[in-house]
This record gives structure tokens, sequence and C-alpha cells, in this order.
């Protein structure tokens, strides 16, 4: 029942994303580059001290109801990060988002939904015959919830304004395990509009 609810939520998210109300029709959609810090601890910043972990993620999103001084919109991405000792993981998700403007300046925050693919960061064994021995690592399937807070820079005043952003993210994945506190995510980002609307 799980899979499915989160099956269609994705199948929403991407009609939604695809469709073009006629309120957001001067609104194209941009593509939005992040490079993050990844790392895992409990609901503190505990994270701020721990090793680089690199992540990339690239997306897009699509307005859904815009007025003078906010918005809501819904974006699609998908990502990688590696930690290492520990992990690695593919992942897509997609979240619903709301922006408040302060002129060029704006404050967001947004709530996901995602699958993200774990592969050990290590060799991975297991028992033959009373042996140890070096297995393959097909990975393991995870659903994902997500919160993420941010603020982002506009460099001119058009709808399609390129911008700078910072995003804090906090994800957690599903089954939850002994090893896994909460993924922690920070860094920066640039959205930019490479397709013209016609």
């Amino acid at each position: 029942m799980k899979r499915t609810i989160i099956l269609l939520f994705f199948i929403t998210a991407a009609g939604s994303v695809l469709a073009n109300p006629p309120d957001t029709a001067k609104h194209p959609m941009p593509l939005k580059i992040s490079l993050l810090n990844e790392s895992i601890s409990f609901p503190n910043f505990a994270f701020t001290r721990y090793r680089f972990n690199p992540t990339v993620m690239v997306g897009t999103e699509r307005i859904l109801k815009v007025k003078r001084n906010h918005d809501w919109h819904l974006t699609g991405n998908v990502g990688f990060y590696h930690h290492k000792r520990w992990q690695n993981a593919a992942f897509i998700s997609s979240e619903i988002g709301y922006r408040l403007y302060f002129g060029r300046v704006a404050a967001t925050a947004r709530f996901g939904l995602g699958y993200a693919h774990t592969f050990s960061a290590s060799k991975v064994y297991k028992q033959e015959g009373g042996e140890w021995k070096e297995a393959k690592d097909w990975g393991n399937p995870t659903l994902t919830t997500s919160l993420a807070l941010g603020a982002e820079y506009n460099f001119n005043d058009q709808p399609n304004s390129p911008a700078v952003f910072l995003t804090y993210m906090s994800s957690m994945e599903t089954p939850f395990t002994i090893y896994t506190g909460l993924h922690h995510f920070v860094g920066v980002g640039y959205k930019f509009y490479p397709f013209k609307r016609n």
C-alpha cells in the first residue's frame, strides 16, 4: 500500500510539473544545480563538525500559483551523494514548496518525498560454506521524506531571473536503521533558464 501511495504521488507530481497553467505561463521551468555536503546526525548541529561528503543535485520547478510577493511551486530532483566509509546513494525526489519574496531576496520552505537506492562505500561480504566471501552489492531501496529551508537572491526583477541560493535540508530514510540518524544536506546552488518558451 505504501508503494502505491508513493507511486501515485510521483505520477501526480509529474503531471503538475509538466502542466502549464495560464496564470503561470510567464514563468518558464528553470534548471537548478546544487553542490551540497551530506552528513548524518540526530536533530542538532553536530553535522557541522563532520568531513565533507559531496552531493550533487540537479532539478527543476514548476510554479503552481503565484501572487505579488509569494508563490507555491513543485520541484523535481535527481542527485547522488558519497558518504566516505559508509554509503553512496542515487536519489530522485519531488517537493511542494512555498517561496516568500522580499524584493530580490526570497525565503523558501519545501516538503518532499523521494526514493533513494543506497550502496555500501566499502566491500560487501557474505558467508558461504562457513567462509566469508566478497559479494556483489546490488544496493538497498529506501523511501525518503525531507524538509528543506533556503534563501535565494535573484539577479534582476524579471520572472526568469537567474539566482543563487542556499539550502539546508534534513531527510530521513525508510526503513529506518540503527546506523541512520537524519541526513543533513547543506550547500549552495545556481538557478537559470536555458529553455525558452514560445
